[in-house]
């Protein structure tokens, strides 16, 4: 076991560029030319991280008040951001594996739930025992109730992968710093001069669980290499593997925040300044979001 741990940890060595994303400048996203652009080309005006936590939180909530057609507005939405955005090239495949597995076992156990659920409308059964049991279908359903069930697990799955694309959208369109300066500024009435630690929390947490998923994949694909194992030499050898690699990167960086001086509230005072053309935007979207609840269902 000792040798097949041994493997991932030099392909999962810590990065140089570790954090740094976390030691940007205050004001949030960095002002940068787009890449191959001629000299002298100014940079573009960089996105108020606010808004999109702003965005993210308004629409993960409208996701599940939201009918059919606006479901399919958010999902068409997103497919636009994906494809014609920067986003394109940051998105990796192995992203969307470990959530479609999640979004696909979660539809197949809402389409047994209502398979197995009472249909509605039906009147209980005459003399039957009533009670939780009274009114389930225990046996094979019927084409209606199997269209039921199929437009229910359709529509979970739906609203599951709309929220786990907003989720990647919001970690993919900010640098963890700047989303942590965002949620100073959101905390600051309530929690004050602490708002800064959970800040400090939520920004190592976005920075840590891409790392923790590319640590997996990589320890995976070592074991492969290696040969084959029998399924539960691997589910003992591959966790194992993964959290001695974590815990390695866990130190450095600890080491890195402490160097960088992100441990302390004056790393964490936001300074972001008002765009009024962006929170226009953003409110329209919210604005959209808001009215397509009153949609037919």
């Amino acid at each position: 076991m000792q040798d097949h741990s041994s493997a991932p940890a030099t392909a999962s060595s810590p990065d140089p560029a570790d954090l740094a994303d976390l030691a940007a400048p205050p004001g949030g996203a960095r002002l940068s030319a787009p890449p191959g652009a001629p000299p002298g080309l100014p940079a573009a005006s960089p996105q108020d991280p606010r808004l999109h936590l702003l965005l993210a939180g308004c629409y993960g909530v409208l996701v599940w008040r939201l009918p059919p057609i606006g479901l399919a507005v958010v999902a068409a939405g997103l497919a636009v951001l994906f494809m014609a955005t920067p986003l394109r090239r940051r998105l990796r495949p192995g992203m969307l594996r470990g959530h479609a597995g999640f979004v696909l076992a979660w539809m197949a156990l809402r389409f047994a739930l209502a398979c197995l659920g009472p249909v509605e409308g039906a009147p209980a059964t005459p003399g039957g025992d009533g009670g939780v049991f009274g009114n389930l279908q225990f046996a094979w359903p019927d084409g209606p109730l199997l269209a039921h069930a199929a437009r229910e697990s359709a529509l979970l799955g739906l609203r599951l992968a709309l929220l786990i694309g907003i989720g990647l959208a919001l970690a993919l369109a900010a640098s963890p710093r700047a989303l942590g300066l965002a949620l100073v500024w959101l905390l600051r009435p309530v929690l004050g001069a602490r708002a800064w630690q959970p800040a400090l929390g939520v920004a190592l947490m976005i920075h840590f669980l891409p790392m923790a998923q590319g640590t997996f994949a990589q320890a995976s694909r070592a074991a492969d290499l290696r040969g084959p194992l029998p399924l539960r030499r691997r589910a003992v050898l591959l966790p194992a593997a993964v959290l001695r690699i974590l815990g390695q990167r866990t130190w450095t960086q600890t080491v890195a925040v402490a160097a960088r001086g992100l441990d302390r509230p004056e790393a964490w005072r936001p300074d972001f300044p008002f765009r009024p053309g962006q929170w226009a935007m953003a409110l329209l979207l919210v604005g959209l979001g808001v009215g397509m609840t009153f949609l037919p269902g």
